[in-house]
């Protein structure tokens, strides 16, 4: 009896410590990385940014496009930090560096998720509106789609891919404010 009764404590300590190490991996949580963007923001001040449904959550998106391009999926095992307009807004005010513009950057993300065009192979598609303000006054407004190759076949994958669309997306930015002779005065922030 006492054979047993050991018996059953150690399968019970082992099943216990296997859900630490063998079951199921909380989810891993991404960002868009620790490297500075390569590209720098004209004068500006960074405004709002914001995400539209269902991209407003810190769920990772995907889509099989060889499949239903209309399906959008989450992954299960894997997460933004933050909400990609969080991780966005940070990668704005890193590249913005201490430069105050007359006129305020709006962002509204539109589409963030992987696409599979394989099982093996995906995009990141990050789809943006932005808005160039002045007070009230809308300046310019202009939509971006950048469709980032090479996100592989992971949410790991996908996420290094989302932020090398992210930092072509703030280059196209930059160009765009720079094009807006309204935007034009600046001063340093102190």
């Amino acid at each position: 009896m006492r054979t047993l009764a050991a018996a059953l404590a150690v399968a019970a300590l082992a099943s216990g410590c296997a859900g630490n190490y063998g079951g199921a991996q909380p989810p891993r949580s991404y960002d868009f990385g620790m490297e500075a963007p390569a590209a720098r923001l004209p004068a500006v001040r960074v405004g709002a940014v914001r995400a539209s449904a269902p991209f407003d959550s810190a769920e990772m998106y995907y889509r099989l496009a060889y499949r239903d391009p209309g399906e959008l999926l989450a992954f299960v095992q894997s997460r933004w930090a933050a909400a990609p307009a969080e991780l966005y807004r940070r990668q704005l005010l890193r590249a913005a560096d201490g430069v105050v513009g007359r006129c305020a950057l709006e962002v509204e993300l539109q589409e963030v998720t992987q696409v599979f065009s394989s099982k093996d192979s995906s995009e990141a598609l990050l789809e943006l509106r932005a808005r160039l303000a002045d007070g009230n006054s809308t300046l310019a407004e202009k939509s971006f789609r950048i469709a980032q190759p090479g996100a592989g076949g992971a949410a790991m994958t996908g996420a290094a891919a989302m932020a090398r669309a992210a930092d072509r997306s703030l280059a196209e930015l930059a160009a765009w404010i720079v094009a807006q002779p309204r935007c034009a005065d600046a001063k340093r922030a102190p």
